[in-house]
């Protein structure tokens, strides 16, 4: 089966040798609604060929006006029909993909093709077939004192030459042009002042509220009861406090990470309790003994002598240590 025509092709008769016919009957089904048929019979080749001609299931406008002297009125209507509500679901499908500003366009130019339109659709579809946007608040200039927006706007410069309403959606979008010329030249008047101040996320001010947020001021629970317990931690450890204060407030006073007590304690094991001061040094140690046994005594000629046999090693080797001695015995003197 194709669009244009649908064949059946039937061999059907076979010519002998001697000349003689021998006819041969077939009954073929068609599968489809025919109005004619014809049959060729090519005696080269000895075939014999049927077209059987149908209707078609989708007609154009064109098939239509081929066939409408095969089709019956009734069907010739029906097809027409078909044709019409297909047209107006492709209309209305391309309508729907259409923006509501696309279809006032559309709607405004086919009141112009009546004839029917005013001057003041007339601007306002120009108005909606140069539309463009602009940013208030997005650049660095004025992102600090303004709120970040883009808006709609026109690049339809004429509409001021026509004496129009500005007024419904054509006034919006007219004021909407005057507050970009503004913006323009705010950006003019503001200059780089603001441009280094943060914006967005970074503009934000400390907040002790936010930063304390629910942490208690006071214990409410402590001062409202009724008991007499004292709450130690707002003075023990704390360094506004003298040590001394703190140790009559009852607070646990360390020195180096010792307790008072522990501190006496090691000082009375060190020391005792005699009240005598008891020093452990080993070089105290060794001056008393040397002062018990030599150093508070008269020396004697003895020990003159023998110091003095210690001393002239120590003064020979001094002395031949000296520069000035050494350049003398260079010097042969």
């Amino acid at each position: 089966m194709t669009k244009q025509n649908i064949m059946a092709i039937v061999a059907l008769i076979t010519i002998g040798m001697t000349g003689a016919v021998y006819a041969e009957t077939a009954t073929v089904e068609i599968p489809f609604d025919s109005h004619g048929s014809t049959c060729t019979f090519d005696e080269l080749s000895v075939e014999f060929q049927c077209v059987w001609q149908g209707f078609k299931e989708v007609y154009t406008l064109e098939d239509l006006e081929n066939y409408k002297d095969l089709l019956t009125e009734e069907r010739y209507d029906q097809e027409i029909q078909k044709l019409n509500e297909q047209a107006l679901a492709e209309i209305a499908e391309e309508k729907a993909k259409l923006t509501p500003n696309e279809k006032t366009i559309q709607e405004i130019e086919e009141k112009l093709a009546m004839g029917i339109a005013t001057v003041t659709d007339s601007v306002y579809m120009n108005l909606l077939k140069e539309l463009n946007t602009c940013e208030q608040g997005m650049d660095r200039q004025t992102a600090p004192f303004q709120e970040a927006r883009e808006f709609e706007i026109s690049e339809f410069n004429l509409w001021q030459v026509n004496n129009v309403p500005v007024e419904g959606h054509l006034g919006d979008l007219v004021m909407a042009v005057e507050e970009c010329r503004g913006q323009q030249k705010l950006l003019k008047v503001v200059g780089q002042g603001y441009a280094g101040m943060p914006t967005g996320e970074d503009d934000k001010q400390f907040s002790l509220l936010e930063h304390f947020e629910g942490v208690q001021a006071l214990n409410f629970d402590d001062h409202t009861a009724t008991h007499r317990n004292i709450d130690k931690s707002l003075i023990c450890g704390n360094n506004q406090y003298p040590l001394t204060h703190q140790a009559q407030f009852g607070c646990e006073v360390l020195y180096d990470g010792k307790t008072l007590e522990q501190i006496k304690a090691e000082n009375e094991l060190r020391f005792g309790t005699d009240g005598v001061i008891h020093y452990e040094s080993e070089l105290l140690t060794e001056y008393h003994a040397f002062m018990e046994s030599y150093g508070n005594k008269v020396a004697t000629d003895e020990d003159k002598a023998n110091a003095e046999k210690l001393a002239e090693p120590i003064a020979y080797e001094m002395i031949m240590n000296n520069n000035f001695v050494q350049n003398q015995i260079r010097n042969g003197k």
